[in-house]
């Protein structure tokens, strides 16, 4: 394949993917730095592009992607914070499950960005650039100047796992607070008289929600149980030790341990494993969202499991493809969550062995 050719299709590729939305169409040195062609090269395959109507040279000599004549060319945007999850990785094959499969008629550009902290200018960059955007937010609420900027920006922004409809944002949330009494009552209904709560999660809006129907059940149902809580960036790994460490140190545990999430189970399933603990028989381990893995476990978990995604995510899509205003309530969540019951909840046992 000839050089020229292959520029042509590269550049294209860009175009297709939306590589342009933010930094627009770099200048022909730039290209010719960054695909690894000489500018002779790159000029000749810019040519063939101006020619074909895909681009067109501004008034002020920069190259700029030409005007498509259909109105349903739409740019989203799927933006998470950064580092490895479970989770946000089911939230973003949805989104593009969904993107892809469910809109015929609409041409739709879904690219992946990450953030660190609220001030990244890849936030705004997002904001000012695309149609519109599926934003996770980390565990603190949104502040109120981001919210304004969100709010009057042309993208139009759905928050994913936190809700923020009372800040005027619409929201798409799996595990309502309440839900997790489920998980309660089949501890009760088994004989749990004593939960404990264990929390490797960064303390925010969602998390401060499931302790507090936890403190809450405790208190009107007349139980006990104590707060473990390590609020690191490894959940997984810091439930293990802080399970392990309890063991080790001969502190006691209740005869259920309700986790706010399941990797933070799966770390203190691990670390009962190893200190001679039987899962499921001498103590209860369950969770708030297995992130699919629970079932396939061993014990399997006892967890509240996420209903389909994309049922709750169509709103949002529609929203920002057509152009339509935001109908009915800005907080979309499921009336009720399926509970898996595992093999990590059992009876209580008559006496506890980690007293």
């Amino acid at each position: 394949m000839r050089k020229p050719t292959l520029a042509v299709q590269t550049i294209e590729k860009r175009i297709a993917h939306a590589d342009h939305i933010v930094a627009g169409i770099p200048s022909e040195r730039q290209l010719a730095e960054e695909l690894g062609f000489s500018r002779n090269t790159v000029r000749v395959a810019i040519q063939a592009l101006l020619e074909k109507g895909v681009l067109v040279r501004q008034d002020n000599g920069r190259l700029t992607v030409a005007p498509t004549d259909g109105s349903k060319n739409r740019t989203l945007c799927f933006l998470a914070p950064s580092g490895p999850s479970a989770d946000v990785d089911l939230w973003r094959e949805s989104v593009d499950s969904l993107v892809s499969e469910s809109f015929p008629g609409y041409n739709v550009t879904l690219r992946f960005a990450t953030h660190g902290h609220w001030g990244d200018p890849s936030i705004q960059e997002v904001l000012s650039s695309f149609d519109g955007a599926f934003f996770i937010a980390p565990a603190e609420k949104i502040p109120n100047w981001l919210v304004s900027k969100m709010k009057d920006s042309p993208c139009r922004v759905a928050i994913l796992d936190q809700d923020a409809s009372a800040v005027g944002l619409p929201s798409v949330v799996l595990f309502p607070p309440d839900s997790e009494r489920k998980l309660f009552d089949h501890l009760y209904n088994l004989g749990h008289r004593e939960i404990d709560c264990l929390n490797t999660q960064e303390l925010g809006a969602v998390v401060e929600g499931r302790l507090a129907v936890w403190r809450e059940y405790l208190a009107s149902n007349g139980l006990s149980g104590q707060l473990h809580s390590r609020e690191e960036r490894k959940p997984v790994e810091s439930a293990y030790e802080l399970v392990r460490d309890q063991l080790e140190a001969g502190k006691p545990l209740a005869s259920a341990l309700f986790c706010t999430t399941g990797p933070a189970a799966i770390g203190a399933m691990r670390a009962l494993y190893e200190g001679g603990v039987n899962v499921g028989e001498e103590i209860s381990v369950c969770a708030v969202n297995s992130e699919g893995l629970g079932r396939f476990l061993r014990p399997s978990l006892t967890a509240l499991e996420s209903p389909p995604r994309s049922l709750f995510l169509r709103q949002a899509c529609e929203w920002m493809l057509k152009g339509e205003e935001w109908r009915g309530p800005l907080l979309v969540q499921p009336e009720d969550i399926p509970l898996f019951e595992g093999e990590s909840t059992g009876s209580a046992p008559v006496e506890s062995v980690l007293a």
